[in-house]
């Protein structure tokens, strides 16, 4: 079959362009491949990585200064001391509460003024010359000149020493009520001479003396109010020394005294 010249003009035109298209499909497909890589790929191929998480300047937890984590201060209250006790209140437990025993006593059973160390002066003296403010002049057997002596009983001062008693602080018969009842001869006469305890014998005026006389605390105080205190005190510490026990009501004016003195 013949075609005309007309046909054959369109279809080599054809044919041409075709032609030219493919060259410049195939020389274009490098730069579209280029342009078209993913976000990816970019970043992947990129010179200069992007830090990572870890890498970040932010301060961890770790990182924070030892101030941050010091532990709050506790918030508990700071509990002060106890007062310290007095004297008297640290001895009233020591004591020893029965009954007296009063039958039975008689001065004699206490062998007192005796001279213990043989230097010729008997505890009565020996006590003067122990308390006197202005110490006296000792002569032939223990007489006593130019002495001053001050009852704490009643605030009297004297240069007679023969105006003072000695007084056993635990009355003889108080001691015997209290337990000494039940001791031997030379125990009491050791209580009613005892010079190793300077509260267990006290030179006062006769007077002041006789006024108390046997009783104990809960009948008889000192008329001076201002050495009431140091006069229950020492009265326990001479109970206790020689293990002597206390009355109900002898505690119970102790327990007082324990509440007020300082």
């Amino acid at each position: 079959m013949r075609l005309k010249r007309g046909s054959l003009s369109t279809i080599g035109g054809l044919i041409a362009i075709i032609w030219f298209a493919s060259i410049f499909s195939s020389s274009d497909a490098p730069q579209e491949t280029a342009t078209s890589a993913s976000p990816t790929q970019t970043i992947t191929q990129s010179s200069t990585p992007t830090p990572s998480v870890t890498e970040s300047p932010t301060v961890s937890q770790e990182t924070k200064s030892p101030e941050a984590t010091k532990p709050a201060p506790s918030k508990k209250p700071t509990t002060k001391p106890a007062a310290e006790k007095t004297d008297l209140q640290k001895l009233i437990p020591e004591l020893v509460l029965a009954a007296e025993q009063g039958a039975g006593y008689d001065r004699d059973l206490f062998r007192h003024w005796i001279d213990a160390d043989g230097d010729g002066c008997n505890t009565r003296r020996e006590v003067l010359i122990a308390e006197a403010k202005v110490k006296p002049s000792v002569f032939g057997d223990c007489d006593l000149t130019g002495g001053e002596w001050y009852s704490v009983y009643d605030q009297v001062t004297t240069n007679d020493p023969s105006d003072f008693d000695v007084d056993h602080f635990i009355p003889l018969k108080e001691a015997w009520d209290s337990g000494a009842y039940a001791w031997s001869s030379e125990k009491r006469k050791e209580f009613a001479n005892d010079l190793g305890f300077g509260g267990s014998l006290i030179a006062v005026t006769a007077s002041s003396n006789r006024s108390k006389s046997d009783r104990d605390p809960a009948d008889w105080l000192p008329p001076n109010t201002g050495y009431r205190c140091r006069y229950i005190t020492n009265w326990v510490k001479v109970k206790i020394r020689w293990g002597l026990t206390v009355d109900n009501a002898e505690l119970a004016t102790i327990k007082e005294f324990g509440e007020s003195c300082k």
